[in-house]
């Protein structure tokens, strides 16, 4: 078992008792100067990041609270060990959502806007921007998947976070545009929708990979009578969907339900960054799940910089944890083998494995033959025994005379 930090514990314990996750509890004020608190005890309750604003409510503002605790995701996904290897460097990574701050001293001075994508009046994109590409530091265990990739921040939704499916199609086509090479989002996308194939168009053209949740992080009720929530749509071809899991590698069972996923990611009780301050956040959903994906494919395209956004997704896929659906293994996508026979693969790479060298076996050979041999005059000398005995015994043991021979010649006869 992973050790669980006292944060980690309480995040947990709070997600499982709200529906969804302490990301949805956007309407108690939270969002807008709110905390959660601390209970007294040394513990660290984060508060939840919004994922939406109503028209009362102010912009976000809060800063967090601090805590040096790893989040459960920094363990779970491997990163001490592939960050030796990569960390993003030279990659640039879109955020289509609510806007990304670079305020938090996590991304300060790596965050490129587009128009006004540089203020976030919600929260949202600046978590996801943390969750991509937050920097290290000493003393806090936080950090992003690719600490040193670069952030482009892109205005998908309307300013309180409400959906705008058309925004988004055009923030995707901006952001590959102005040079992502990976992009992720804030919501689903239908694969019907004639806006998102045009967009998805000049993404595939400008060699940008795409990355969208398979699922909305808070699903509105369905228009059947029963309120139950409405699947997201089916996702277009060629788009990486990523759907959230948790800690034990499974959804909550309030979590809003999808169409059709390709991988699985770390979505539930995540920590990260808010638009002010450098306090912590939490948050859950399939919208976060795609950020910690665009990380690792940003690792992926820093380590393998040959490899195009195609082969970058097939590969996110092949070396994937096998499951159902297949969940997200950072360190195989970017320490397995190529995607394409001849790939040079740049950047340093790691040491070989290197199988003990096997012994000298012509001893043994030898060894065996003298016993196979020895077994054999074995074999043969029983045989022998089996018919020389009965007779010796037949003769009382007496010696004989051989015909013919003469005694005085030393001989003894038969």
């Amino acid at each position: 078992m992973h050790r669980r930090t006292t944060t980690l514990l309480v995040i947990c314990a709070l997600a499982a008792a709200l529906p969804g996750s302490l990301a949805h509890a956007v309407d108690g004020g939270v969002g807008n100067g709110g905390s959660s608190g601390g209970k007294g005890d040394g513990t660290v309750v984060l508060p939840g990041i919004p994922e939406r604003l109503t028209p009362r409510q102010k912009c976000t503002t809060f800063t967090g609270r601090p805590t040096a605790e790893a989040p459960w995701t920094r363990h779970a996904l491997g990163l001490d060990r592939v960050w030796p290897l990569s960390q993003g460097r030279g990659v640039t990574v879109a955020v289509v959502g609510t806007g990304v701050s670079d305020a938090p001293a996590v991304l300060a001075g790596r965050v490129r806007a587009l128009g006004d994508a540089d203020e976030d009046c919600v929260g949202r994109g600046t978590f996801q921007a943390g969750l991509i590409a937050g920097a290290r530091a000493p003393g806090q265990g936080f950090s992003g998947v690719a600490p040193e990739a670069r952030i482009l921040a892109v205005r998908g939704t309307g300013v309180r976070g409400e959906n705008d499916p058309a925004r988004l199609a055009a923030g995707i086509e901006e952001a590959a545009k102005a040079g992502a090479g990976v992009i992720t989002l804030t919501a689903p996308l239908s694969g019907t929708d004639a806006s998102v194939k045009a967009a998805l168009a000049v993404a595939s053209r400008e060699d940008a990979l795409v990355v969208a949740p398979a699922a909305a992080d808070s699903a509105p009720p369905g228009a059947d009578g029963a309120g139950a929530p409405k699947p997201a749509p089916a996702p277009p071809p060629g788009v990486l969907s990523v759907l959230d899991t948790g800690p034990q590698g499974t959804r909550p069972d309030t979590a809003p339900p999808y169409t059709r996923a390709d991988l699985t990611a770390p979505g539930v009780s995540l920590v990260g960054p808010g638009p002010r301050g450098d306090g912590k956040w939490t948050g859950s959903g399939s919208s976060l799940a795609a950020a910690v994906t665009a990380g690792t494919a940003a690792l992926v395209r820093s380590y393998h910089p040959e490899l195009t956004a195609a082969q970058v997704r097939a590969r996110l896929l092949r070396t994937a944890y096998p499951a159902d659906l297949p969940a997200l293994d950072p360190y195989g996508a970017v320490a397995g083998a190529a995607t394409r026979a001849g790939a040079t693969v740049a950047g340093p790479r790691p040491a070989p494995v290197r199988l003990p060298v096997p012994p000298d076996t012509s001893a043994s050979r030898n060894t065996a033959l003298l016993v196979t041999a020895g077994a054999a005059a074995a074999a043969a000398l029983v045989a022998l025994l089996a018919v020389v005995l009965p007779r010796g015994r037949a003769r009382r043991w007496a010696p004989g005379r051989l015909e013919g021979h003469d005694e005085r010649a030393g001989g003894t006869a038969a």
